[in-house]
């Protein structure tokens, strides 16, 4: 398949397709699968494809209905691309039935210079993890771009991330969402949150700043999920 061409790797119509907790998330990742080229690689860090929905937001529904619903295959989630306030239905036809109806996805895992991290990968093949990137020049009419490459100590990347994710649920408590709507956080558990202590900074930050900023919308339950294993959830009362 030729990434420049007009051959799509997924579509909007594949992305909006009805699918069970059960299997959402082998969908997901097989989809991540298909962007399995030097070309199509590119493609897939600079968002094109869908793949900021599918990798933004899709996989992080799929993490959440695979965790809390214990990939039940009387889950259905479909995603829903567009300007509305939620990005999934969810239709629980359990025996006993929760009453979430929504989801909503927001994350911490893409932020501007991240973006330009990408950027930096793609044209040179590596790029340091951590440190400053500067570029000058628009996206396309880049002048120059730059990352330096530093050491950071452990609690300062957390301390980032921790921010961000206090960022990102305040950006949420600004708009208005329908009644029983999870909100979702994807979150850096590959090191930010790795360790037991990272996890349990965040679980404070969760309890007694994210949760109080959320009883006044209409939020059900706050869902903070990890790309490996991190799962917390936390109900809004």
């Amino acid at each position: 398949m030729n990434a420049s061409g007009s051959a799509q790797v997924l579509t909007q119509e594949e992305l909006e397709t009805p699918r069970s907790s059960a299997e959402m998330l082998a969908w997901v990742d097989a989809a991540h699968a298909r962007f399995n080229t030097a070309e199509l690689k590119a493609v897939f860090r600079a968002g094109k494809h869908f793949a900021d929905e599918l990798v933004l937001e899709a996989r992080p529904m799929a993490l959440f209905a695979n965790r809390y619903y214990g990939a039940s295959s009387q889950v259905v989630i479909t995603h829903v691309l567009g300007n509305q306030n939620y990005d999934a239905l969810v239709e629980d036809s359990r025996q006993q039935p929760e009453s979430i109806r929504y989801l909503e996805v927001t994350t911490t895992l893409k932020t501007y210079e991240e973006s330009l991290r990408m950027e930096l990968l793609t044209k040179q093949g590596h790029v340091a993890a951590y440190g400053p990137v500067t570029a000058v020049g628009p996206r396309h009419k880049r002048v120059s771009i730059k990352a330096e490459g530093i050491a950071r100590e452990h609690k300062a990347i957390r301390a980032e991330h921790l921010q961000r994710v206090q960022d990102a649920v305040g950006r949420k408590v600004k708009n208005r969402y329908e009644r029983n709507t999870v909100l979702i956080v994807a979150v850096d558990d590959s090191v930010p949150f790795r360790e037991q202590e990272d996890v349990q900074v965040l679980d404070k930050l969760a309890k007694e700043g994210l949760v109080p900023m959320l009883k006044a919308t209409n939020f059900a339950l706050l869902a903070l999920e990890g790309g490996n294993v991190l799962h917390l959830c936390y109900p809004i009362a």
